[in-house]
C-alpha cells in the first residue's frame, strides 16, 4: 500500500511532506487531549468514593478554591473534567476540517492531474484505450485512494495514538487490570481483521469491475443513442448497465457489512472484558479503589470502544480502497511510460511554405508489414493537393503522420524546412483540420466554433469572417438566437452539411496555414457535397489545402491528386492527368459515375 501511495504522489502538485506534517502534530494533540479527559477522571472517582479533598489533585484544587468542601471540590473537579472534554471536542472538530479540506482538495488534484496526463498522452495509445476504464480509474479509483487510503490511514494514526495514550493512563490506573482487557481487545480485534481481510479485498475488485462495466454499458447507450434506438439495444445496455449496478451494489453491501461486524463483535467482548475486569480489581484491591479504578475505566471505554470500532471500520475500508488505490498506481506507471505532448510552443516561429515528405516509412508497433514505403512527396504552399486511393492504401496513416499524431517509423515531414515534429504545439497552429464527423458539444454556435475558447476570449471579427468564409453567415442570420443558439449534444439540431460548415468555420477560426480535409464530405448528400466543395474552392490560394478523399467527385478540381496504393504514391497529377496515365484511378472514377 505504501509502494502505490509513492507512485501516485506525482498526482498531487506542491509539498505534501510538510502537510503530513502537521497532520501527524494534529493527530497527537489530539490523542494528547482525549487523554487528558480520561486522565482528570480519576481524582474525581476518587475524592466521591474516598471524600478525601486533603491529598492529591483534589488537595491542589481544594486549596486554590480556599476551600476543602466535599461539594465544592466536586463541582470543580467535574468542571475540570468537562471543560477538557469540551476543549478536545473543538479541537476534534476543527482539526477533522482541516483534514477533510486537504485532503478533498488533494482528491481533486489528483483527478485532474490524471486527466492532463490522459488528455496529453501520445495519440497512438489514446486509441488503444479502454474508455471506461479511464473514466473508471478518475472517478472511482482516485477516490478510493485518497478517502479510503490516504485519509483512512490518517484517521488510523490519529486513533491509535488515542487508544496508545489512553492505555498509558490506564496501565499507570491498574497495570494488570489493562493487561487483561488489552489481551481480550487486542486478540478480538486480530481474529476480526484476520478473518475479513480477503473477503473486503473480493469485495473491492469486484466493486472496481462492476464500475468498469457500468460506464462500458453507459456510453454505447447514451453516446450511441440514435444507433440504439435505431437497433432496439437499448434495453441491452440498459440490462448490462442494470447488472453492473447489481454487482456493484452487493459489492458495497459486503464491503459495508464487514466494516460493521466489528463493531458488535468488539461491543460482546468489550461487555465481557468489563465483567472480567470487575472480577480482577474486587479481587486484587479495596472496594473503594476498585471502584475509583472502574469510574475510570469506564470514562476511558466511553472514548475507546467508538475509537476502537473506527480502528477496524477504517482498517476495512483502507483494504477494500486498496484495490483502487493498486487500479491508480498502475495507471500512473503506465501513463509514465509514455512522453506527454505539450501545448506550449517553444518558439514563436511560425510554419509556412511547402511541406515536404521525405523516403516516410511507417510501420505499427505491433507489425513488421510496413504501411507506408519510403514515400517522398512534395505539398505546394497554397495549392489544394488531395490524397485518394482504395481502402488500406495509407491515407489515413500519411494524415495522422502529417498532423504529428503519429511518429513516423523513420523517415521526415517538413514544413519550410523545419520539421513538424520539432515544435508540435506551434505546428498545430498553423493548422485548420476539418474530420469527417464533426465533434460539437451541447453548448452555442459561437462557443463550437471558437472550440476550446472561454466565451471572453472569442475574437468577434475573427469569428465573424470564419463564418462568411465557411459560408455560414446567413444560416446563422435565421437561428432564433443567431450565435448564441444552443447546438444540442453532438450538434443533433444540424443536419449534416451544417455540422461540416460548422467544422470548416472552427478550422478557418484558427486563422490557419494549412487546411486539411479528411473525409469531411463523405458522409454527404450529392447536392451539399457540392456545396461544401465550392466552398473549399474559395479558398483556394488563401492557404495551403490539403484533403483526404474516397469520393473523387470532391477533389476533382485540387492542383494536385496524388494517387496511394499499398503505402507508395504510383500516380501525381491533375485529375484528367491520373484519369488518363492510371488506370485503378481511372477504374475508380468509372465507379464513382463522374465523367
Amino acid at each position: 500500500m505504501l509502494k502505490n501511495l509513492r507512485i501516485v504522489r506525482p498526482l498531487i502538485p506542491g509539498k505534501v511532506r510538510g502537510w503530513l506534517s502537521l497532520a501527524l502534530a494534529g493527530s497527537i494533540l489530539l490523542a494528547l487531549l482525549d487523554t487528558l479527559g480520561v486522565a482528570a477522571m480519576l481524582p474525581l472517582m476518587q475524592v466521591i468514593t474516598t471524600g478525601d479533598t486533603e491529598t492529591g489533585v483534589a488537595g491542589t484544587v481544594a486549596r486554590f478554591l480556599g476551600t476543602s468542601e466535599l461539594q465544592s471540590v466536586i463541582i470543580a473537579l467535574a468542571s475540570i473534567v468537562g471543560l477538557a472534554f469540551l476543549v478536545k471536542s473543538c479541537f476534534s472538530v476543527s482539526f477533522r476540517w482541516w483534514l477533510l479540506g486537504h485532503t478533498t482538495r488533494m482528491m481533486a488534484q489528483a483527478s485532474t492531474e490524471l486527466m492532463r496526463r490522459y488528455v496529453l498522452a501520445p495519440y497512438a495509445k489514446h486509441k488503444s484505450r479502454n474508455l471506461p476504464e479511464v473514466f473508471r480509474n478518475i472517478g472511482a479509483a482516485v477516490p478510493q485512494a485518497f478517502s479510503q487510503v490516504l485519509l483512512g490511514g490518517l484517521s488510523l494514526i490519529a486513533d491509535l495514538l488515542t487508544l496508545f495514550a489512553m492505555a498509558v493512563v490506564l496501565v499507570a490506573v491498574s497495570p494488570l487490570a489493562t493487561l487483561f482487557a488489552g489481551a481480550i481487545l487486542g486478540l478480538t480485534s486480530a481474529i476480526i481483521q484476520r478473518v475479513m481481510r480477503r473477503h473486503l479485498l473480493t469485495a473491492g475488485e469486484s466493486g472496481a469491475e462492476a464500475d468498469r462495466e457500468a460506464w462500458a454499458a453507459l456510453l454505447p447507450g447514451l453516446e450511441g443513442f440514435r444507433e440504439a434506438r435505431l437497433t432496439s439495444s437499448g434495453s441491452t445496455f440498459i440490462g448490462g448497465f442494470s447488472k453492473a449496478k447489481g454487482k456493484s451494489a452487493d459489492a458495497q453491501r459486503r464491503m459495508s457489512m464487514f466494516s460493521e461486524l466489528p463493531k458488535y463483535a468488539l461491543e460482546i467482548t468489550f461487555m465481557i472484558a468489563i465483567i472480567g475486569l470487575t472480577a480482577v480489581l474486587f479481587a486484587t484491591s479495596t472496594p473503594s479503589q476498585a471502584i475509583a479504578t472502574l469510574g475510570v475505566f469506564a470514562a476511558a471505554s466511553l472514548r475507546m470502544l467508538p475509537t476502537l470500532n473506527r480502528v477496524t471500520a477504517t482498517m476495512a475500508s483502507m483494504k477494500s480502497g486498496s484495490v483502487g488505490l493498486g487500479i491508480l498506481a498502475r495507471a500512473v506507471q503506465d501513463l509514465d511510460r509514455d512522453r506527454m505532448h505539450s501545448e506550449v510552443t517553444s518558439s514563436d516561429v511560425r510554419y509556412s511554405g511547402d511541406i515536404e515528405i521525405n523516403e516516410l516509412v511507417y510501420r505499427y508497433p505491433d507489425s513488421d508489414v510496413a504501411v507506408l514505403n519510403g514515400l517522398t512527396l512534395t505539398i505546394r504552399a497554397g495549392e489544394t493537393t488531395a490524397f485518394v486511393g482504395s481502402s488500406g492504401a495509407g491515407k489515413s496513416t500519411l494524415l495522422d503522420l502529417i498532423l504529428g499524431l503519429t511518429t513516423p517509423s523513420s523517415g521526415a515531414i517538413m514544413a519550410g524546412g523545419r520539421s513538424v515534429t520539432d515544435d508540435l504545439a506551434a505546428w498545430y497552429k498553423t493548422l485548420g483540420v476539418v474530420p469527417q464527423e464533426v465533434y460539437l458539444t451541447n453548448a452555442s454556435l459561437r462557443e463550437n466554433i471558437a472550440y476550446g475558447l472561454a466565451p471572453e476570449d472569442i475574437n468577434a471579427v475573427q469569428l465573424e469572417k470564419a463564418l462568411r468564409d465557411a459560408q455560414l453567415y446567413d444560416f446563422v442570420e435565421t437561428l432564433p438566437e443567431k450565435l448564441d443558439t444552443t447546438l444540442g449534444e453532438r450538434g443533433v439540431r444540424l443536419s449534416g452539411g451544417q455540422r461540416q460548415r460548422v467544422g470548416i468555420a472552427r478550422a478557418l477560426y484558427r486563422q490557419p496555414s494549412y487546411l486539411i480535409l479528411d473525409e469531411a464530405t463523405s458522409a454527404l448528400d450529392n447536392v451539399t457535397e457540392r456545396q461544401i466543395t465550392d466552398t473549399i474552392d474559395t479558398l483556394r490560394g488563401q492557404m495551403t489545402v490539403i484533403v483526404v478523399a474516397h469520393r473523387l467527385s470532391t477533389v476533382k478540381n485540387a492542383d494536385t491528386i496524388i494517387f496511394l496504393d499499398k503505402g507508395n504514391a504510383t500516380s501525381v497529377g491533375t485529375f484528367d492527368e491520373l484519369r488518363a496515365s492510371n488506370a485503378d484511378f481511372d477504374n475508380l472514377v468509372r465507379l464513382g459515375q463522374l465523367s
